[in-house]
């Protein structure tokens, strides 16, 4: 990796339109030690497929809550359920309930808030189950001279089942690859496409996704796994070989630091800028939504 320039790092250090925080005196004590941010993101967020370990279950899983998309809106569900300030960490059943994304998202949005040059990163994990790569999302921070990767999802809970043996907030190379550095590893032999995905969705086409949605959240538009646009397509759709040409070129320069270049690919090419108009796929079905950039 080269040299990070200044004007990348004033754009990571900026609110997105996914990542602006609301005005509401609830967030006026987030505090800046990078550990308790951290604890206030596990305070109000539950993980989906992780809510059972903390004791919700059945009908208190609110499924419904997955699908919000901005910091925006996870802070005023956040809110409604429980007006108490945002620091003040709730009991897992009043927690916001999402995905790896949200924990994220919140956890970026709130470093950026402080000045910190943030960004989220998409991609997949192999400290969940070492013989997978699973879809997971997690932020990268600017430490003043490198990107840390930090995944602000992880709790003493979870590194107690998982039995972590590595910091998961400076995380060592290898044990989380994003979206476009498991498509180089992919398409030069060094890893199995088939162990990329989650649930029943595994493979080479699952990783153009996470390439796209990565070079996505490199241009500072976040959204959900579920959303689709351009080139970011319907589940199982086969990867051609223009696509495949495409995203070869995206992850080599989602692996640089070439700032300039990456806003110049995604801004000029719709295949891989997010539109205002998108679809998403919610409770099976594929929903039109609107979107304010």
């Amino acid at each position: 990796m080269g040299t990070v320039s200044d004007g990348a790092l004033d754009f990571y250090r900026a609110a997105g339109a996914m990542t602006v925080l609301p005005d509401d005196p609830a967030l006026g004590d987030v505090p800046s030690d990078l550990d308790e941010v951290r604890r206030v993101v596990q305070g109000l967020l539950l993980h989906r497929d992780w809510a059972p370990a903390y004791g919700v279950e059945a009908d208190a899983i609110r499924l419904a809550e997955q699908h919000l998309r901005s910091t925006a809106e996870v802070l005023a569900r956040a809110l409604e359920i429980s007006p108490e300030p945002v620091s003040v960490p709730r009991q897992p059943v009043d927690r916001v309930l999402g995905i790896c994304r949200h924990f994220t998202l919140l956890h970026t949005a709130f470093l950026r808030s402080q000045g910190v040059p943030a960004r989220v990163r998409c991609g997949f994990s192999n400290y969940f189950d070492r013989s997978k790569w699973y879809d997971h999302w997690i932020t990268e921070r600017w430490d003043g001279e490198r990107w840390v990767r930090d995944d602000p999802q992880i709790d003493d809970v979870q590194a107690d089942i998982v039995k972590l043996d590595f910091d998961p907030y400076d995380q060592p190379p290898g044990l989380f690859l994003s979206g476009g550095e498991a498509w180089q590893a992919a398409r030069a032999g060094d890893v199995d496409a088939d162990l990329f995905g989650i649930f029943d969705m595994w493979g080479l086409w699952f990783i153009a996704g996470n390439v796209v949605s990565d070079f996505a959240c490199l241009n500072k538009v976040e959204l959900l796994p579920w959303d689709g646009w351009g080139m970011r397509t319907g589940p199982h759709q086969p990867v051609g070989d223009e696509a495949a040409a495409v995203l070869d070129d995206v992850a080599r320069l989602a692996g640089s630091d070439d700032f300039e270049a990456v806003r110049r690919s995604y801004l000029g090419d719709e295949r891989l800028r997010v539109p205002p108009d998108i679809t998403s796929f919610v409770d099976g079905k594929l929903v039109e939504v609107h979107l304010d950039l």
